[in-house]
């Protein structure tokens, strides 16, 4: 038996559980300040499972929802302690939200939201935890402070007592004790230089990303800590710049001086290995420049590096509402952007796994995203199939096992590795949500490609065309072909094929010209082009 098929527990069965093992009526703030905070019992005990609290909000600009929404989930998550127990009340808290670069459209003043984690969230959970009695709350971020104030962060955290200061406008050398260093022998790193008090001792960081689509696939709380890091630290996304060529020398002894030729030679291991979509070449044209799987490659090893030496309290991603398209203005809605209501927040103690169900939650194949596989490679998570990470509805603080397949997704289109090899022409925004063959995976250690084909083999004795047809998987298929004008001329369904090769005989074929066929499965689609000259 898997661990999921029997684990039943409730939070309220945690709780009592803890009785008599310091913690306190979660109304102990009548008894004056708290000595200390820990998370809720649960959450704290099972650092395996991934948390969803279920929102209703209407609107995103909806303020006193989402504010609300999040106090009374901080209110839930985190429990006041008994002394010498927990973290002390003078423990820093420290948030990393997302925090990127956005700038308002006037014509469209809500359209940018989704770029962000919301600023109501922020201050609704920050609040609940200073109700908790831990009040020294610092949030840091490394990119566009030039953006803080017309984007409202300099008047949030100055109206709560919030300490936020600009940290990443200076590099190291300038800004002395404010910059934590923290070795690591890493791919990229020898060491890295936090924003400070991010690593320091005596601090919780809380991780609060947003759920929203990026190049890397969909920003989660792995990549949202890269913003944690210093000036010229922290631009792990932004290409593959030789450092050694761009960057000031004094940066140089924090860098791997061969560092390129192990990215080089680590892409071309996950080649071989067969990590999906790693082979993908750099766009240029049509995407500008883009992409690539040795970009993707050095953004892993170098986001890993950081991420090996930065401990999390919590890691929460903000899914009230999504975003997707390339994580900011650009999209696939004529060239623009969406926000939806997704209405999940997204928790738990292992950023991993709650990348992994954030990544299925948004429509996408985990096992398909590189990061995960080299996470477990590196050592940092040991699980990649969403299905065997316990999941929990979190429902007014108790928490309640659920199927995963039993929750609403909200498909996020994503530039990330544009399939351009073998032939494929995807398109710039697309999902990712191929078949992983995580049984063969489990048993084997190899990934095995399941890859769907159509092609035509001929003409039978009537003059019908005859196409030879892939199934990767069971399941429904669907086959429309359509002509040079995008109007469909043919259908076929079949229901419950089994895997394999089967012959599929277009009956109505009447005049010459250029067509397209497209096959659809339930996770899986393949499209071919033929021209037919008599």
């Amino acid at each position: 038996m898997k661990r999921r098929d029997f684990i039943k527990l409730s939070s309220s069965a945690g709780i009592a559980g803890m009785a008599g093992r310091g913690f306190k009526s979660f109304a102990a703030a009548d008894e004056g300040k708290p000595e200390g905070f820990d998370l809720h019992p649960f959450i704290r005990e099972h650092p395996e499972a991934v948390f969803i609290c279920l929102t209703s909000v209407k609107e995103k600009t909806d303020a006193k929802a989402i504010y609300d929404a999040a106090f009374r989930l901080s209110d839930e998550i985190f429990v006041n302690t008994s002394p010498g127990t927990g973290y002390p009340i003078s423990t820093k808290i420290v948030c990393k939200p997302n925090w990127t670069a956005k700038r308002i459209d006037p014509a469209d003043p809500t359209s940018h939201l989704g770029i962000t984690t919301d600023n109501n969230f922020i201050e609704g959970f920050l609040n609940g935890v200073k109700a908790k009695g831990a009040d020294d709350i610092y949030l840091r971020e490394a990119a566009a402070p030039s953006m803080w104030e017309a984007n409202g962060y300099t008047s949030l955290c100055e109206k709560n007592n919030f300490n936020l200061k600009n940290l990443s406008s200076k590099d190291f050398w300038d800004l002395g004790d404010e910059i934590i260093f923290k070795k690591v022998d890493g791919t990229v790193f020898k060491e890295v230089g936090f924003l400070s008090p991010v690593n320091a001792p005596d601090t919780f960081l809380i991780n609060l990303a947003k759920f929203k689509s990026h190049s890397m696939g969909i920003t989660g709380a792995i990549k949202n800590l890269q913003g944690a890091t210093g000036r010229r630290f922290h631009q792990f996304c932004g290409g593959y710049r030789d450092v050694f060529k761009s960057y000031d020398k004094r940066y140089f002894p924090f860098f791997q001086p061969d560092y390129l030729e192990r990215v080089a030679e680590l892409q071309q291991k996950h080649v071989e290995a067969g990590i999906p979509r790693w082979d993908t070449v750099i766009d240029s044209p049509p995407f500008r420049g883009g992409g690539g799987g040795f970009y993707m490659e050095h953004w892993v090893q170098r986001m890993l590096d950081a991420f090996s030496v930065t401990p999390t309290g919590i890691n929460i991603v903000e899914g009230i509402y999504g975003r997707d398209g390339d994580g900011f203005a650009a999209g696939p809605h004529d060239g623009k952007a969406k926000d939806y209501m997704s209405n999940n927040i997204i928790f738990g103690k292992d950023a991993f796994r709650v990348d992994i169900i954030m990544h299925w939650l948004a429509g996408h194949e985990p096992g398909n995203f590189g990061l995960f596989h080299i996470g477990i490679e590196r050592g940092l998570s040991d699980v990649l199939d969403p299905f065997d990470i316990p999941v929990y509805l979190w429902e007014n603080g108790t928490a309640r096992k659920v199927n995963l397949d039993t929750l609403k997704r909200t498909p996020l289109l994503t530039p990330y590795l544009r399939r351009n090899t073998r032939g494929d022409d995807e398109e710039r925004y697309h999902m990712v949500d191929e078949p992983f063959d995580y049984k063969s995976w489990k048993s084997t250690g190899n990934i095995v490609r399941h890859e769907s084909e159509i092609k035509v083999i001929g003409t039978d004795s009537d003059n019908n065309i005859v196409m030879d047809m892939k199934v990767p998987e069971k399941g429904d298929v669907f086959v429309d072909i359509l002509n040079s004008n995008g109007e469909v001329v043919w259908s076929m369904y079949a229901d419950d094929l089994e895997p394999g090769v089967h012959q599929v005989v277009w009956d109505g074929f009447s005049s010459p010209g250029l067509y397209t066929t497209y096959v659809k499965g339930m996770k899986w689609d393949a499209k071919n082009e033929m021209v037919i000259y008599t």
